[in-house]
């Protein structure tokens, strides 16, 4: 009976200091402002009306090298292509209403369910500027490090698929890290993306040119933009999911 009382009691204290615990002192609304700000403002973002990048990926577990070029264009419109040594291209696209992924591996395969939703997301161009209408629910959860530096955490939650955790540099406002879940060959599995070297791209906008993803199984892939350019004229067809190759003819027989 005693050890059931001092049990309860201590469940008790627990519970009360949690009740107690400090809420943060900045608000998601005030952080996303924050960051839309540090980022060059809403105003200088509205000009943007698509971006290319190009640059390098170092596979650095396994010593390859890739490249890489991205493509994205409002309204929501992004394409991905990597090339990568002794393996082959990989593309990802999304045309505003079609996700789709091109690989050696698994060929052309058209994208369902969570990874359709996230797809649909990731490509809506400033989408920081509308993110209350792809996240319905936000929270700050409070501090934590990235590189050593303070952040604050911000947990995004979509009407449809997993959370996403975002990490703002608690100074510069500038996104530090991200944390999504994605389907691997293992399962779902959390996968960090670090970002670093922020710069501006053009007409006071800033984005950052250095991306560290840590993939389950292959380690770290660290991507360094070497060009950004902004406001390019992109057909819309380059973002359309391929036709797919048609299958080898017999050859004729004599």
């Amino acid at each position: 009976m005693r050890s059931a009382i001092i049990a309860a009691t201590f469940a008790w204290t627990l519970t009360g200091f949690a009740q107690d615990a400090p809420k943060p002192s900045i608000t998601p609304d005030e952080l996303m402002e924050k960051s839309i700000q540090a980022t060059g403002g809403r105003e200088a973002l509205k000009k943007l009306t698509s971006l290319v990048g190009t640059g390098t990926i170092d596979i650095v577990a396994m010593g390859g090298k890739a490249t890489t070029e991205m493509y994205s264009k409002a309204p929501d419109k992004r394409l991905t292509v990597t090339r990568v040594e002794g393996y082959g291209e990989i593309k990802e696209g999304y045309d505003g209403k079609i996700a789709w992924s091109q690989e050696p591996q698994n060929g052309l395969v058209e994208l369902t369910g969570d990874r359709l939703a996230s797809a649909r997301r990731d490509s809506q161009f400033n989408g920081e500027l509308r993110w209350k209408e792809l996240y319905p629910k936000a929270e700050v959860t409070g501090k934590d490090q990235v590189a050593g530096r303070d952040c604050w955490v911000l947990k995004l939650t979509p009407a449809d698929g997993t959370p996403v955790v975002r990490y703002y540099d608690a100074e510069t406002f500038l996104m530090a890290k991200v944390v999504v879940t994605a389907d691997t060959p293992q399962g779902p599995a959390e996968i960090p993306v670090e970002f670093s070297d922020w710069r501006d791209i053009g007409i006071g906008v800033k984005g950052p040119y250095t991306m560290k993803i840590t993939m389950p199984g292959i380690g770290e892939l660290i991507t360094k933009y070497t060009e950004m350019k902004y406001n390019v004229e992109i057909d819309d067809a380059k973002f359309a999911k391929p036709q797919p190759e048609p299958p080898p003819q017999p050859k004729p027989q004599n």
